[in-house]
């Protein structure tokens, strides 16, 4: 069996190196992620999300770093969360779902 080896870089692949964080944020916040994203641009990169409702109620979350390519497949990523009431709790829990099962290198919550 041929042995898998990947063209994109490792994350680490220089163990003097910090690898950039990908940065995503629930709408509480956003404003904290923005900042950190500014003050240390070396070690993290914004992509903002829009957390919306369809007419029924049910979440409409466009999730930042997937268009027009995936940026966040065999990242290290971030997610600031606010847990203040349960719908924006399940909401996020959905978020972390789907980045899970994007293929990311690992999730900080």
């Amino acid at each position: 069996m041929a042995e898998y080896t990947s063209n994109r870089p490792r994350a680490y692949s220089n163990p003097h190196k910090r690898a950039i964080r990908q940065l995503l944020a629930a709408e509480a916040c956003e404003p904290m992620a923005r900042r950190m994203a500014a003050e240390h641009p070396e070690r993290f990169k914004f992509h903002p999300t829009t957390w919306g409702k369809f007419p029924d109620g049910t979440d409409k979350i466009i999730i930042g770093g997937y268009t027009p390519t995936n940026e966040l497949a065999g990242e290290h990523v971030v997610l600031l969360c606010s847990f203040h009431n349960n719908d924006v709790t399940w909401s996020q829990f959905q978020v972390m779902i789907v980045l899970l099962q994007s293929f990311i290198e690992s999730l900080t919550v």
